[in-house]
């Protein structure tokens, strides 16, 4: 429902008239409620004190000698003189005087002892209770006291001549509603007067402004439909009068910069629609009229171009040849590669004419990091090709002296059969590197990290590469704490340290000796693979984990590496979140390390069979 200004206003009013009424009346039945029970509880009292004083000196001085016939007359009379009703109650709780009940049938009242007020009565405070009343069928509020005579106590308080017996007078709690209608009736009365006054003074206001709003709104719509010489009068100094003053000064505005933007329309289409990328916009004498943010800091300018020739201000003569065509009425799109001392970025610009105003649009890409991913796919294609050519031509020129005549000569034909298998090892090594590296690299490798003990993976370790130690006659030491504990994953873990521990079997010295230690640093492990070989160089430390690079490529490729296992180590270290390194050690060998995070007892508890 679309609703008008002037329904809108009266709906508020109304709705602030009706909130303000129900939270007012609400507020003062809740304080007349109050003030009133306050008042019958202060008036129950004082009657109270006074039906007991009237009791000390009417009523026999022990409250054994009372009797239903001698008290309940007088409960009574002083329920006539203050019109409430007065109840008299023994210490045993029996009833023996009620202004309500008769004579005859005080004796099947039940017993009081157990009613609250009766429980709260004090020899000089109150016992209160509001509850329904068996007895007289109406909800009422009680007062009771101790009747004990002025001056007369004993050591509990309660002791003398009545000790025990208790007064107690009520009134019906009808009369505090009976008030509280008659109130509620005034509020409603008053509520709909204030209503129907907000009624009518808002209509008489929202008509008196319906009018003027009605009016603005015509010559604004009219301006907006092209009435360029529709202005709105000033008929007063209100607020009106400020709005129409308004329209008339943004009228004017709109129509300076409608023509403004008529000439500046095909520059700012093409620039919003390049603003993804650097770009710059000049005009037909080559000096620049527009740039963006991504275009400055591109090409490093420190302060707005605007104005200044596009030579001046970018020193990238090639500019200046594409700019040529562009201004021609030909979009050109050339590649600019631009040195910064040790490094080098790669530009692709497009120039495109402006249309008729004779400038043209310059959008730059920086695609240094596009150039340089494709060097990094050639390199690794260069690569593979390389690593897959050379088992693969030793295979084939094998096979080929075997069935030349090769086979029928048994020592020559096992040489030739053993370089086979061994260089199709390497080709199936170094397929299986590759799948991994590929899986790794991208994100298809499962990781699950959980609590592993470092002794378990050790052994698992151990039993892999002991075939390769075998053959080199190298030990392999141990040193773990068999309480520490890694979170890692178990495959990958493994796979880590067996890759590390096999290139210190294989580049170290026969019968030579290699350590795997773990140890905890703090919330982390350091693993280490220590060998005795001939080391690393310092230059070349921080490239061993590079795909395919080789400190020694001569020795590598002869002893059987593919050139993938470090850069599958460093892989799977970082997709576990740790790092892995290498330092030298003294005097000769180096130490692969490997930092992970420690176990803690949060962590899920390894599966030892996983790696028995």
């Amino acid at each position: 429902m679309n609703l008008g200004v002037r329904a809108k206003f009266l709906i508020v009013t109304i709705l602030i008239v009706v909130v303000t009424d129900l939270a007012a009346g609400g507020y003062l039945q809740w304080r007349f409620r109050v003030a009133t029970e306050s008042r019958m509880e202060a008036d129950l009292a004082r009657f109270t004190r006074a039906a007991r004083d009237l009791l000390h000196h009417g009523a026999p001085a022990s409250s054994s000698e009372w009797t239903a016939e001698l008290i309940d007359p007088l409960a009574d009379q002083l329920g006539a003189s203050i019109e409430a009703r007065v109840t008299v109650v023994r210490g045993d709780g029996t009833v023996v005087g009620d202004s309500e009940v008769p004579l005859s049938e005080l004796a099947t009242v039940e017993n009081h002892a157990g009613r609250p007020e009766i429980l709260a009565a004090g020899a000089d405070t109150c016992g209160l209770a509001r509850r329904h009343s068996n007895t007289v069928s109406t909800d009422m509020l009680y007062c009771a006291m101790l009747a004990t005579p002025a001056g007369t106590s004993s050591a509990s308080g309660q002791g003398g001549i009545n000790s025990g017996a208790v007064v107690r007078v009520a009134t019906p709690l009808e009369t505090v509603g009976d008030s509280i209608a008659g109130m509620r009736a005034i509020l409603v009365f008053g509520g709909l007067l204030s209503l129907g006054l907000a009624i009518g003074a808002g209509l008489v206001a929202s008509r008196m402004m319906y009018g003027r709003v009605r009016e603005l709104m015509e010559a604004a719509r009219a301006m907006a439909e092209g009435d360029k010489d529709r202005r709105l009068p000033i008929a007063s100094t209100d607020e009106f009068g400020g709005l129409a003053g308004s329209i008339n000064l943004v009228s004017e505005e709109l129509e300076r910069t409608v023509k403004a933007l008529a000439a500046e329309r095909d520059l700012f289409e093409t620039v919003i629609h390049s603003m993804d990328e650097a770009v710059l916009a000049v005009d037909r004498n080559r000096r620049i009229i527009s740039s963006n943010r991504s275009a400055r800091e591109l090409l490093s300018l420190d302060e707005d171009p605007r104005g200044r020739l596009l030579l001046d201000a970018v020193h990238i003569p090639q500019l200046s040849d594409v700019l040529d065509h562009a201004v021609r009425g030909e979009a050109r799109t050339i590649d600019i590669t631009l040195d910064s001392g040790a490094s080098q970025r790669h530009l692709m610009v497009r120039a495109t004419p402006q249309g008729e105003s004779g400038g043209a649009v310059l959008v730059m890409h920086d695609v240094t990091e596009i150039r340089r991913l494709e060097t990094v796919r050639r390199d690794f294609v260069a690569n593979v090709s390389h690593e897959l050519r050379t088992p693969v031509s030793i295979i084939q020129a094998n096979t080929e002296t075997l069935l030349s005549g090769a086979l029928d000569e048994p020592v020559l034909a096992r040489r030739f059969l053993d370089a086979i298998r061994r260089n199709s090892e390497r080709l199936g090594q170094l397929i299986s590197d590759l799948l991994d590296i590929s899986r790794i690299e991208a994100g298809k490798y499962t990781i699950e990290m959980r609590a592993l003990s470092m002794a378990s993976v050790a052994h698992a370790v151990s039993k892999s590469v002991s075939e390769s130690c075998r053959r080199r006659s190298v030990t392999l030491e141990l040193d773990i704490d068999p309480e520490l504990r890694v979170r890692g994953d178990a495959s990958a873990l493994e796979q880590i340290l067996v890759n590390l521990v096999e290139n210190a079997v294989k580049y170290g010295p026969e019968r030579g000796l290699v350590e795997l230690a773990a140890c905890q640093q703090g919330a982390s492990v350091r693993i280490e693979v220590r060998d005795r070989g001939p080391g690393i160089a310092p230059d070349q430390r921080r490239r061993v984990f590079e795909r395919f690079y080789r400190v020694d490529p001569g020795r590598s490729r002869h002893m059987g590496g593919t050139g993938l296992g470090l850069a599958i180590v460093k892989n799977l270290s970082e997709a576990m979140g740790g790092d892995v390194g290498v330092d030298p050690r003294e005097p000769n060998g180096s130490c692969f390390w490997l930092r992970l995070a420690a176990a803690t007892d949060d962590d899920d508890d390894d599966d030892d069979d996983e790696f028995s």
